[in-house]
């Protein structure tokens, strides 16, 4: 009956929405806009797009299903769990644990930002059910958490928020769209979107990261074998209900999300296989550590002052395929937002603009150069995508980032795809460092979402 009744609903939304647009031919693309925010949450994201102007979903701030900063003046935004600045932002479903949001606004006046929840599938597409399906309490929550920055050249205000809050609970497991925005003259801005989990425990995850199999590739691609135990869950049609997706230190982009049982046997699914369940290691992430502006620190050659800004000068990078590998410790592409000069990193942290050079003798014409990790979000954006400077033979660009110990890379992404080859300018090893979680899906029959059975996080040095 509650599947009827959402349909039935929907079905009513549609006509209503219909028939106002025949009735006011004269409605502006600004009042649709408002009309499609006000029914977002009930309707698929095809429903959207079927009823917007189709040159309207390439605007720029159109709400993405991915992790995705939507106003310039948002920054250094976290997601993880209470508990750990570097866990991953996943809860147990039924658990206490709570995840932990940060960000700041660079600005002088506060905003009302608010947060919602959207239920998405394996592919994080948003799932077609009504919020009061996957949400008990309230829909939407103020984050009422700020405090103004204290002796800092670039003024901004930080936000934090503890996640879920008392009065609105995810009620399914499977992947979940954070959504932040504010209101402005009665228009929604949308500020911030982020991905989290919320995972049942349901099945055993036991896996293995090794040097490949596959004589060809082995010397420089690590591969991922697992197997699920279902113990006493029932798995009905696994080849086809079963949804797997294995992430490499938090990317999207090279996720394997394509992998079928290799053999089955009693409640034992074998993802063994020599070949497409691995990955290119690449090599150690490159790193800068501006925790402190009073001296240069490894990788810095300048700090300076100019304007009332910090500014940073990292040394010359090189490209790194041809060069032997060279062990080291990393994080794997994170960031730690620290202060070692001040008493609250939170609000005495300083932002500074670093400027990044990697010596190249001509400009790729095949595709663009990005400065790639979370402190990019994993993201290909113009923001950390490097122009060729000729006069220096390089690829530079500059971001404005709080302090803090950041790692990163340069990746290529050929022109016309979105999977990155950070392999072509950083070289790939198989024995660099390398993180990986499996997320184990499964749809019931009949149903219309992914429910998260079980993840597993591993790391190649150690598992």
């Amino acid at each position: 009956m509650r599947v009827f009744n959402a349909y039935l609903m929907r079905k009513i939304l549609v006509a209503i929405l219909v028939l106002g647009f025949l009735v006011s031919c004269k409605t502006t693309k600004k009042n649709s806009d408002v009309i499609n925010n006000d029914v977002e949450n009930n309707f698929s994201k095809d429903d959207q797009i079927k009823n917007d102007d189709p040159d309207d979903y390439f605007v720029e701030d159109r709400m993405k299903y991915e992790d995705l900063i939507y106003i310039p003046t948002i920054k250094s935004v976290v997601l993880h769990g209470s508990d750990w600045v570097f866990s991953p932002p996943i809860l147990d479903f039924g658990g206490e644990q709570t995840l932990a949001l940060h960000f700041d606004d660079l600005s002088e006046n506060t905003k009302e930002f608010r947060y919602t929840f959207i239920l998405c599938d394996a592919e994080w597409k948003p799932v077609d059910l009504l919020q009061m399906e996957y949400l008990d309490g309230f829909f939407e929550e103020e984050i009422t958490d700020y405090a103004y920055s204290r002796n800092t050249y670039q003024p901004y205000i930080h936000y934090k928020a503890i996640i879920p809050g008392n009065n609105m609970k995810p009620t399914r497991s499977g992947n979940y769209l954070l959504k932040v925005w504010y209101n402005e003259n009665g228009e929604e801005k949308l500020a911030v979107t982020r991905r989290f989990y919320i995972n049942e425990h349901q099945l055993g995850i036991t896996a293995n990261v090794k040097q490949g199999t596959d004589i060809e590739t082995r010397n420089y691609r690590q591969e991922v074998d697992f197997e699920i135990n279902s113990g006493s869950f029932e798995l009905i049609n696994p080849y086809q209900n079963l949804h797997i997706v294995v992430q490499q230190n938090g990317r999207y982009d090279n996720a394997i999300t394509n992998l079928k049982p290799r053999m089955v046997k009693g409640n034992i699914y074998d993802y063994n296989y020599e070949s497409g369940n691995s990955f290119d290691a690449t090599n150690e992430f490159r790193f800068f550590d501006i925790k402190s502006l009073s001296y240069n620190s490894e990788n810095i050659a300048k700090i300076d002052r100019q304007d009332q800004m910090y500014h940073v000068y990292l040394t010359n990078d090189e490209r790194r395929p041809f060069q032997r590998y060279e062990s080291g410790d990393d994080i794997n592409g994170r960031f730690l937002i620290k202060n070692d000069d001040g008493s609250d990193t939170d609000t005495e942290s300083e932002y500074v603009w670093v400027h990044f050079f990697l010596k190249y003798p001509n400009p790729l014409s095949e595709g663009s150069v990005y400065i790639m990790g979370s402190l990019s979000d994993w993201n290909f954006t113009d923001a950390n995508k490097m122009e060729y400077d000729f006069d220096r033979g390089g690829y530079a660009d500059s971001l404005l980032l709080k302090q803090g110990y950041y790692n990163y890379l340069y990746a290529f992404l050929p022109n016309q795809k979105n999977i990155a080859d950070d392999s072509y300018i950083e070289g790939r090893h198989y024995e660099a460092d390398n993180d990986y979680t499996i997320y184990v899906y499964y749809r019931e029959p009949g149903e219309i979402y992914d429910r998260l059975l079980g993840v597993l996080s591993l790391n190649s040095r150690n598992n």
